[in-house]
C-alpha cells in the first residue's frame, strides 16, 4: 500500500513540476512585457520632457532677446527709483517747469507728467520752457510760442554752455533783440523773463515766503543746464549723454526760490524706440539694434544730401547705406565684412550731436489735449499775469524775421512729414571746404630755410624736422596734407638761394639724406631720390 502511494506521488510530481514551470514561464513573460512597456513609457516620457524643456528654454531666450532689443531695458529698481524721484518733485513743488526741446516740443512733451501735476489735488502750476532756441530759426520759435501759449505759459530760453564752475555768463538782452552772434555764444538768454514770470506768480498769489520750483522733462533736454544758468554756477552735473542726473537735487537760487532737479523720465507708452533714440533719450553706446533709428533718419532726410554729406554712392536700403558707409569709414569686421552697427552708431552720433540739424513745425490748427481744459488755462492766466507774458510774446512777434536764431539755411532745408503727421525740416551741415584756402596760406608754404641756415650746423637737422612737422600739422588742419618731397625742398632751396656755396649745398644735401633715412626707418616710402652730380 505504501509503495502504491509513493508511486502515485511520483506520478503526480512531473505534472506539478511541468505546471509549475509553465506558470513560472508565464510569469517571466508577463514581467518581461511589463518591463518593456515601462521602458517604452519611460523613453516616451523622457522624450516629452526633453521637448517640453526645450520649448520653455526657447521661449525664455526669445523673451530675453526682445527685452534686450528694447531701448528702455533696464533694472526694474532703477525705473521705480526714477518714478519715486519724480513723485517727490511733484509733491514738493509749487511750480513745475517742463523743459522742452525747441526742435521737437511736442515730441519731448509728456502728457502723463502734466496730468499727474494737474491731478495732484493741490493748486500747482505748469510752465513750459522752450529750451535750445539757438538750434532753430526765429520764425519757428515764434510759431511754437503761439501754439503752446494756448495751453500753458511758454518761455523761450537758451541755457549757458560755459564749462566753468561759477560766474556763468548771462545776457540781459531780450530774446527779441538777441543777435545771431549772441545766441551762438555761450551766454544764457531768457533767464530774466523766466525770473519775472516766477516773481509775478508770487505777487499775484501774495506769497511772501519761499516757493519751490520743480524742473522736469525728457532726458537730455537741458534741465540741469537751465538750473545752472539760473544759478549762474555749476550746481548740477551736465552732459551730452542722457542719464547724468540720477536723483533729486535741491538748488537754492536765492532766499525766495528753491529749484528741484529731477532725473529725466520717459512715461509715454505710445512712443517708439526709434523716436526715443532720435530724441537722445537713450545712450547710443548701449544700443543693441541701431538699424531702426537710422531707417527713420533716412526716411526724413533728403537722399541727395545724405549721399553728398557722407560721400557714398547711391543706395536703396538702409542696410546697403550702412554697408557703404562702413567701408568708406574703414569700419570692418573679420574677413573684411562691413560693420554696419558701428556705422549706424556713427550716423546716430551725427544726429544727436547736431551735425544733422532738424526742427519740427507746429500743427496748423490747435486742439486742447484731453488732460487740459479751458478752466485750467484760465487759472494759469490768473496765477502768472497773462498780460505780462502776452507783452513778451508780442515783442517776439515784432522782432526781425529775417535773422534766424539758429544755423538753418533756407536754401538747403528739407521739409517732410514725420509718421505722426508733424512737418519736419532738416539740414545736413556742409563740411568745410578743403581747397578754398589762399595760396599764400601758412599751410601751403614750404619751410623757410633762411631761418634754418641761421641755426647751428649741428642742430640744423632738428630744426628742419621741427619745421616739417609744423607744416604737416598745419596741412592736416587745412585738409591739404601731402607727404613732403625732398626734391621739392632742394629745388626750393636752390631756386631761392642762387648764390650758394658748394659746401653749404653739400651740408644741406647730407641733411636731407638723414631726413630720408629717418623716414625710411619710420616705415614711409621714399618716392624721390637725391642725386648729387659733381
Amino acid at each position: 500500500e505504501q509503495s502504491s502511494v509513493q508511486h502515485a506521488k511520483d506520478h503526480r510530481k512531473p505534472e506539478e513540476i511541468r505546471k509549475q514551470r509553465l506558470q513560472e514561464l508565464q510569469d517571466k513573460q508577463k514581467l518581461s512585457r511589463e518591463r518593456e512597456l515601462m521602458k517604452r513609457r519611460n523613453l516616451l516620457s523622457f522624450q516629452n520632457d526633453i521637448l517640453q524643456r526645450q520649448r520653455e528654454f526657447e521661449q525664455r531666450e526669445m523673451e530675453m532677446q526682445s527685452l534686450e532689443k528694447h531701448v528702455n531695458f533696464e533694472n526694474e529698481n532703477s525705473r521705480k527709483a526714477y518714478y519715486r524721484e519724480f513723485k517727490k518733485v511733484v509733491e514738493a513743488a509749487d511750480v513745475i517747469l517742463e523743459v522742452l526741446d525747441a526742435r521737437d516740443p511736442l515730441g519731448c512733451r509728456c502728457p502723463q507728467v502734466e496730468q499727474a501735476v494737474i491731478q495732484s489735488g493741490t493748486n500747482k502750476k505748469i510752465v513750459l520752457v522752450l529750451n535750445k532756441i539757438d538750434l532753430v530759426s526765429k520764425e519757428i520759435v515764434e510759431k511754437w510760442i503761439k501754439y503752446l501759449r494756448n495751453e500753458f505759459p511758454t518761455v523761450a530760453f537758451k541755457a549757458s554752455t560755459q564749462q566753468q564752475t561759477k560766474n556763468l555768463k548771462r545776457s540781459n538782452v531780450p530774446v527779441t533783440q538777441a543777435t545771431t552772434e549772441l545766441l551762438s555764444s555761450s551766454a544764457c538768454v531768457g533767464a530774466d523773463c523766466l525770473m519775472k514770470l516766477l516773481g509775478n506768480y508770487c505777487r499775484n498769489l501774495d506769497i511772501k515766503t519761499a516757493i519751490t520750483v520743480g524742473v522736469v522733462g525728457f532726458p537730455n533736454v537741458g534741465k540741469s543746464s537751465l538750473i545752472n544758468s539760473l544759478k549762474r554756477a555749476r550746481a548740477c552735473n551736465v552732459g551730452a549723454t542722457p542719464g547724468v542726473t540720477k536723483c533729486l537735487q535741491e538748488v537754492h537760487l536765492d532766499k525766495h526760490i528753491k529749484l528741484l532737479d529731477c532725473p529725466g523720465i520717459v512715461m509715454a507708452t505710445s512712443t517708439t524706440d526709434a523716436a526715443m533714440i532720435l530724441r537722445n533719450c537713450v545712450k547710443i553706446e548701449q544700443l543693441v539694434d541701431p538699424l531702426p533709428p537710422v531707417e527713420a533718419i533716412l526716411r526724413r532726410c533728403n537722399k541727395a544730401q545724405i549721399i553728398e554729406h557722407y560721400g557714398v554712392p547711391d543706395f536703396h536700403t538702409a542696410l546697403e547705406f550702412l554697408a557703404l558707409l562702413a567701408r568708406r569709414q574703414g569700419k570692418l569686421r573679420k574677413g573684411g565684412l562691413p560693420d554696419t552697427d558701428k556705422a549706424a552708431k556713427s550716423v546716430l552720433m551725427d544726429w544727436t550731436g547736431g551735425r544733422i540739424s532738424y526742427f519740427t513745425h507746429p500743427p496748423e490748427t490747435h486742439t486742447l489735449p484731453t488732460h487740459v481744459s479751458a478752466e485750467i488755462v484760465a487759472e494759469m492766466g490768473k496765477a502768472f499775469d497773462w498780460e505780462e507774458l502776452e507783452k513778451g510774446n508780442q515783442e517776439v512777434l515784432a522782432g526781425n524775421l529775417k535773422d534766424g536764431l539758429g544755423h538753418i539755411n533756407k536754401k538747403t532745408k528739407n521739409k517732410k512729414h514725420t509718421p505722426s503727421g508733424i512737418q519736419c525740416s532738416l539740414e545736413i551741415k556742409s563740411q568745410k571746404s578743403k581747397t578754398d584756402l589762399p595760396a599764400n596760406d601758412a599751410a601751403s608754404r614750404a619751410p623757410d630755410l633762411k631761418d634754418i641756415l641761421n641755426v647751428d650746423p649741428l642742430q640744423q637737422g632738428q630744426a628742419l624736422m621741427a619745421a616739417s612737422k609744423k607744416r604737416k600739422k598745419q596741412q592736416k588742419r587745412a585738409g591739404l596734407y601731402k607727404c613732403p618731397s625732398q626734391s621739392s625742398i632742394v629745388h626750393y632751396f636752390i631756386s631761392s638761394h642762387s648764390m650758394v656755396s658748394l659746401k653749404s649745398l653739400y651740408s644741406h644735401l647730407v641733411l636731407f639724406s638723414l631726413l630720408s633715412f629717418h623716414r625710411h626707418k619710420s616705415g614711409k616710402k621714399i618716392k624721390n631720390k637725391i642725386v648729387i652730380i659733381v
